[in-house]
């Protein structure tokens, strides 16, 4: 091998080593990775009903109190903020008159399916209730 070559090649090297290597560190997924389950989000629709629908009503579009959770509010709010910002967002607030009511497996579901019902692809693993994991999962409205 000459020179140049060998130059090359140990360049691309250390470039493919760093780009592997700041992924890894980021440890970002997004939601678009197939996050959680079609049957935890349709644990999340039960816990949705009894829970939130009375206010965001059953099409997830609000009643002009309680906010839409779906379609360009659910973009607007949630967009390039982590599934951890929204689990603790909803746990914290909700339901309305007694926040952090519900189990945190409850919460996760409850996120499961509203990633669902705004069309993030469901995958072969649930989404756990983990605050490290859920903080690493990024919300992004456009697939990358």
């Amino acid at each position: 091998m000459t020179k140049p070559q060998s130059w090359t090649i140990a360049t691309l090297l250390a470039i493919l080593t760093m780009s592997v290597s700041t992924h890894a560190q980021e440890g970002v997924g997004s939601v678009w990775d197939g996050v959680f389950t079609e049957e935890q989000a349709t644990r999340g629709e039960i816990a949705y009903e009894q829970e939130c629908a009375t206010c965001h009503l059953a099409d997830l579009l609000g009643d002009g109190i309680a906010p839409a959770l779906a379609g360009a509010a659910f973009d607007f709010r949630w967009s390039d903020l982590s599934i951890g910002d929204m689990f603790v967002a909803i746990r914290a607030t909700m339901p309305q008159g007694a926040p952090a009511s519900l189990s945190p497996q409850g919460y996760v579901d409850i996120v499961s399916y509203l990633l669902m019902k705004n069309d993030f692809p469901t995958g072969d693993m649930e989404l756990p209730a983990s605050d490290e994991v859920l903080s690493s999962i990024m919300i992004k409205s456009e697939q990358p």
